[in-house]
């Protein structure tokens, strides 16, 4: 997966607490420093045990790991143009340190994601710490500039364009996440039983009392 700068995140890097200001302040520091520190919390996420799909347990806060399984129509993220099951977008404008967000576009609410055992569901809100799809501060695409345009922002400064900076992030099919969060199970009989003596379950995710973790998954699934 890519980054842009304008940031659009097609499934959420920048979920929480982070600006486009604070990733781009420092052109080379900011984008090196928010991928160290994605580092440094995949690791940390890695001390939770992993947890097969199918033995996730009502109540267990898990480690799941599986690949994005598209359950309904896909989108179309804004700059990259790809098709995708969520994405975010977030674009900046200014100088130096003075950046200003002028567009935060969200549409990251429901993933399946599937391990060969199960499939779970990751609801909503998310802390999205996937790599970007895309993420520049220079050779900034035109959909972006387009996309500038429309909020009505003032792009120049002193007869001189502002910089415009984005991040994009895209959850397609097929891509590898891994995710942590507060598990539920549920019976439904549009679930899967996990033998011919269990009745049908569904499994979840749930952001509600935190948010659920997507990262990059730490080793290809086969």
């Amino acid at each position: 997966m890519g980054i842009g700068l304008v940031v659009v995140v097609v499934l959420g890097v920048f979920a929480v607490g982070t600006t486009v200001a604070g990733v781009f302040s420092d052109r080379r520091g900011g984008l090196d420093g928010q991928a160290a520190r994605r580092a440094a919390l995949r690791r940390e996420l890695m001390r939770t045990p992993a947890t097969p799909i199918a033995a996730i347990k009502d109540g267990d806060r898990v480690r799941v790991q599986g690949k994005v399984v598209a359950r309904g129509p896909l989108r179309t993220s804004p700059v990259s143009q790809r098709a995708c099951v969520g994405f975010r977008l977030k674009v900046a404008h200014g100088h130096s340190v003075a950046y200003e967000q002028i567009i935060d576009q969200d549409e990251l609410d429901s993933i399946v994601l599937s391990d060969g055992t199960g499939e779970v569901i990751l609801d909503a809100p998310f802390r999205v710490e996937l790599d970007p799809y895309d993420a520049r501060t220079a050779n900034v695409p035109d959909a972006v500039f387009e996309l500038a345009r429309q909020t009505g922002a003032n792009l120049t400064m002193f007869g001189s364009p502002n910089q415009l900076a984005y991040v994009e992030i895209v959850v397609q099919p097929g891509d590898e996440l891994m995710a942590v969060g507060r598990a539920t199970v549920e019976i439904d009989p549009a679930g899967r039983a996990s033998s011919h003596r269990e009745p049908p379950v569904v499994r979840r995710l749930k952001g509600d009392d935190e948010p659920v973790v997507l990262a990059d998954a730490e080793k290809p699934i086969t």
